[in-house]
Formats: structure tokens, C-alpha cells, sequence
């Protein structure tokens, strides 16, 4: 029988080294491990829409939507001046995944919004609250403005720029207009928009008797 020679004797046992901690890594434990890790990681995602009007006959509606774990809710609420609270919820056995609203709000730059000053007399006040629980990471955010529909045509601020160059003082400092910003539009309009049929048709129901007297 022939002997090895000491070289691919090394060799030989150098190949099964590297094969066992191949298979430790790659074939073993780490894929395992994160797939525990992916099933442990909590999935919560909120959505909160407040308007509040100055003067009846409505005085506050919102909408509030959540997903947890997968299982999406949402509901309607509706205040008057004169009249009862009414909640519109969810219909039951009906199937309408918040997730893909969440992602919608995403696109349409909820997580870029930022707090307005009103107009003059607004005809209502706009709250919007969101929250991610994702991956082991959150965050959250809570935006105030008024008058969506003026900002979609109009730029919600002004730039000063200082131009040196200039020998009149007149023309050192110049004024520049930011684009219009439609986000805030699209925003409410997520909301306006969301859920199946019925629910909307229910929602619609409740606000028409919130705007009559004594809402029965």
C-alpha cells in the first residue's frame, strides 16, 4: 500500500478543515439563527389623521389605522358641536391590509413633512401622527398644518440668498421661491380615500347626519 507524502497528507486535512467550518457557517447554525431573528422581529405601523374645524356644524373627525403583527384595523370617528359622537369601524370579516396604506403615506412623504403655520383664518387644523415599528427599529412623527389644497399650489416657504457680487445694496439679498409642496394634499387624500366601499360609504353616511341638527 502506498503512503501519502507528508504534503498532501496536509492537504488532505487542511480540505476537511475548511469544509467543517464551511458547513458550520453557511450549513449550520447562521441560517437558522436568522430566521429566528426575522420571525422574532415585531411589525406594528399607526396612522392617525385629525381634523379639527373652528366653527359647526362639525367639530372633529379622524381617522385611525393600525397593523400589528399583520392584523390591520381601522376606524372613523366623527364630533359635531350639537350632536353624539359617531364611530365608523372596520367592517367585519373584510379583509383591507393597512401595510399597503402605510406604504402609501411613505411614497407620498409622510417621514419629509414638517409642521406649517396656518393661514388666516383656516376653515379646519390638520394633525397627522405616525408611527413604524419595524425590524427592530421605530420611528415616529407628528405634523401640524392647515389648508392642504393652498400649499398645493403655493411654495410654504421663501428663501434669502446673499449675493455678494452685486454693487447695489438693493440687489444683495434676493428672494427665492420653494416649489409648491402637494404632499400635504396627498396626505389627506390617503386618508379621505382609504378602505373598501362600504366603510367609505358608512363614513360618508356619518358625516351627513353630523352637519344636520341634533345628529338622531
Amino acid at each position: 500500500m502506498r503512503r501519502l507524502p507528508p504534503v498532501e497528507i496536509f492537504i488532505v486535512v487542511l480540505s476537511a478543515i475548511f469544509l467543517f467550518v464551511g458547513w458550520r457557517v453557511y450549513g449550520g447554525l447562521h441560517p437558522v439563527a436568522g430566521l429566528n431573528h426575522a420571525q422574532r422581529a415585531p411589525s406594528q405601523l399607526y396612522a392617525r389623521l385629525t381634523i379639527r374645524y373652528p366653527k359647526p356644524p362639525i367639530y372633529e373627525e379622524q381617522y385611525d389605522m393600525q397593523d400589528v403583527e399583520g392584523v390591520s384595523k381601522f376606524q372613523y370617528r366623527i364630533r359635531s358641536f350639537s350632536c353624539r359622537q359617531i364611530t365608523i369601524k372596520s367592517p367585519p370579516g373584510k379583509i383591507y391590509d393597512v401595510s399597503f396604506f402605510f406604504g402609501g403615506l411613505d411614497q407620498d412623504g409622510i417621514w419629509q413633512m414638517v409642521d406649517l403655520p396656518p393661514r388666516p383664518q383656516p376653515d379646519a387644523y390638520y394633525s397627522v401622527y405616525v408611527k413604524q415599528l419595524a425590524d427592530f427599529k421605530q420611528g415616529e412623527r407628528t405634523v401640524t398644518f392647515t389648508n392642504p389644497e393652498y400649499w398645493a399650489t403655493h411654495s410654504p416657504q421663501q428663501r434669502f440668498s446673499l449675493d455678494l457680487s452685486k454693487p447695489h445694496a438693493s440687489d444683495l439679498v434676493r428672494m427665492q421661491s420653494v416649489s409648491p409642496d402637494t404632499r400635504y394634499e396627498k396626505v389627506v387624500d390617503d386618508f379621505r380615500t382609504f378602505g373598501p366601499d362600504e366603510f367609505r360609504h358608512n363614513v360618508a353616511a356619518a358625516q351627513a347626519r353630523a352637519r344636520t341638527s341634533g345628529c338622531k
